[in-house]
């Protein structure tokens, strides 16, 4: 076997690998990744991390790039878990927004989506963006972050 035919193969194999936990979660409904941009180098992120960003708290990844947070519509299964993930209610997660915003913390709330394709879009937009998209609908274009070094799918992943 030609040495170019093994290389590609050997790349394949780890890809397989990776995804692994990913591809065994995208038969479930309701398992939820955390992506970012393909062109963002985040990897791994860990629960205060997440809800540092998610909370509007940290504003820039490593490297200086702007985070740009990308939340589903009010009802959708993905708000629901950024809203028990920051242990908030619709209410309160608006009236979050209203007073950061109000005290200069935040130019404006995240922008909120009615549908994962406008995700998707927003992702291939704005390189630090970071949302929340159930894994079935995860498309080409976004990358899914590890939480607490696991992917989705996997034993003890928070959005199972």
């Amino acid at each position: 076997m030609p040495m170019n035919t093994k290389l590609i193969l050997g790349c394949v194999a780890i890809c397989l690998s990776a995804l692994d936990g990913v591809s065994s979660a995208l038969g479930q409904t309701g398992v939820v990744a955390v992506v970012v941009s393909e062109k963002n180098t985040a990897n791994n992120l860990s629960i205060p991390e997440l809800r540092k960003l998610f909370g509007g708290e940290t504003h820039s990844w490593p490297g200086g790039q702007s985070v740009k947070l990308i939340v589903r519509a009010p009802g959708a299964h993905e708000r629901v878990v950024l809203l028990k993930l920051l242990g908030m209610s619709e209410s309160e997660y608006k009236r979050y927004w209203v007073a950061q915003v109000f005290r200069g913390e935040a130019q404006f709330e995240p922008v909120a989506l009615f549908s994962n394709a406008m995700q998707r879009e927003a992702l291939g937009i704005f390189p630090g963006a970071l949302a929340l998209v159930e894994v079935q609908d995860v498309r080409p274009g976004m990358k899914i972050v590890k939480i607490d070094g696991l992917l989705p799918g996997k034993a003890g992943y928070v959005f199972n």
